[in-house]
């Protein structure tokens, strides 16, 4: 039996773009699941309202208005921090609110292990109630190298020691933080504890990090696919066009959003290209 790949598109391509374009835009280019990008200091600084009742509010009437639903919440905070357990406690209330099931999210400093362990540990409990999966990611830069690879990340999950506390694969991560592994032969070791995967493509410029669209970078996704629709782990297309990171690994976003229609392009160069690897059209 051929299993269905279930992609979504994650909005931090739309960084700076208005909402209803931005839903607008994934829904013309056949897309039907969104993961809303509220990613601290990747894409700008966010108001807590953007977790309030009010926007979960307008986020279902825009969902009902183009057709999308929500499968996970991008939501990366530094989860170490004396603040981390009351910020994604609103994060997960929001995720709830507007049906998304796993909250994705890089982690911390290695040297503040402890404290993530900690706060994972408060938090995990909460997700259980609302029914949802913190999906901790593998870092892409030194804020967040507390996990980089899965032997570090089934420690990670042994130490927490809840069932509300899985994986978010990201490959593109991988390529920039850890060089000396190879990012989609990685993804099968963590198969096991990933709930959420994210499918971006990057390309190396002069020593640093510039993201494109899938199949135009150095990823090569063809091998991994059939594993993620096999195992009913839902994707999202994460491709930070107005971010890049430099050699450092560090990111820089671009002081203005990426015109509307290079997204656009973008998401219709990716759906082909995933299309293509897999021999089927995507649902």
């Amino acid at each position: 039996m051929t299993h269905p790949l279930i992609v979504g598109v994650n909005t931090a391509m739309f960084d700076g773009i208005d909402q209803e374009t931005t839903f607008r835009i994934v829904h013309e280019t056949g897309f039907n699941i969104i993961e809303l990008a509220y990613n601290q200091g990747y894409v700008g600084n966010l108001d807590p309202a953007l977790f309030g009742d009010e926007n979960a509010a307008r986020v279902k009437a825009l969902f009902d208005k183009y057709r999308l639903r929500s499968v996970a919440l991008g939501c990366t905070i530094n989860l170490a921090g004396e603040d981390a357990v009351a910020q994604f406690s609103k994060r997960i209330s929001f995720a709830s609110k507007i049906g998304a099931t796993y909250l994705n999210t890089c982690t911390a400093k290695r040297g503040d292990y402890d404290r993530l362990v900690h706060n994972l540990r408060a938090l995990a409990p909460e997700a259980a109630d609302h029914g949802c999966v913190i999906c901790v990611e593998n870092g892409g830069d030194p804020d967040y190298d507390a996990f980089s690879v899965a032997q570090e990340g089934r420690q990670l999950l042994e130490d927490v020691g809840h069932d509300a506390v899985a994986f978010n694969f990201d490959a593109g991560n991988m390529v920039s933080l850890r060089p000396d592994v190879a990012p989609i032969e990685h993804g099968f070791e963590m198969l096991g504890n990933m709930r959420h995967c994210h499918i971006k493509d990057i390309r190396t410029q002069n020593g640093e990090f510039f993201f494109t669209a899938i199949g135009r970078g150095q990823l090569d996704y063809r091998p991994l696919l059939p594993a993620l629709a096999q195992h009913n782990i839902p994707c999202s297309l994460e491709i930070p066009l107005r971010m890049h990171r430099q050699a450092n690994t560090m990111p820089l976003r671009g002081a203005n959003p990426v015109p509307v229609e290079q997204s656009r392009e973008v998401l219709l160069q990716s759906r082909q290209a995933l299309e293509t690897m897999l021999g089927r059209a995507l649902g």
